[in-house]
């Protein structure tokens, strides 16, 4: 008895991490010579978590790039579902083909969303198929919301 119970825990936890990448999207923003990159993580949950990298290349010397004392929220389950929705209306990432626009060398930044083991092809560049401009303005607000620090 005590094998079977351990055989139906083991399938369970199995399962639960093999379908951990549906259940959190990841935004990616490189960062620039002159602003600090992040990494934000959306869990199906509503639970926000954001964490942002170091400037690699500093001009001068500043305080490390921060963001506001708080590194994570919860959103509403309507808003995470909104996100969730749009992330999966335009899946398969891989349809669209990789998007290359014009960047200053010293703010260029590059944004990504990472959605079941797939990427977006960069969002900070003009997007011309709809089910992307939706996500994109879902991930754009929610970036705002967050009023991450980039600078200084």
């Amino acid at each position: 008895m005590a094998t079977l119970s351990f055989i139906i825990l083991a399938v369970f936890f199995a399962l639960v991490s093999s379908n951990n990448e549906n259940n959190i999207i990841q935004i990616i923003n490189s960062g620039s010579t002159n602003t600090a990159g992040y990494i934000i993580e959306l869990q199906r949950d509503g639970n926000v978590k954001w964490t942002v990298a170091p400037r690699t290349h500093q001009v001068f010397s500043t305080t490390p790039s921060s963001t506001t004392t708080q590194n994570s929220i919860q959103l509403s389950l309507s808003r995470t579902n909104n996100i969730f929705q749009a992330a999966e209306q335009a899946l398969p990432f891989s349809q669209y083909a990789p998007i290359f626009c014009i960047k200053s060398v010293s703010f260029g930044t590059t944004l990504h969303v990472t959605y079941n083991e797939q990427q977006t092809p960069d969002l900070s560049c003009p997007l011309k198929d709809q089910r992307l401009i939706n996500l994109n303005k879902y991930i754009h607000e929610l970036i705002s919301d967050l009023h991450i620090n980039t600078f200084g």
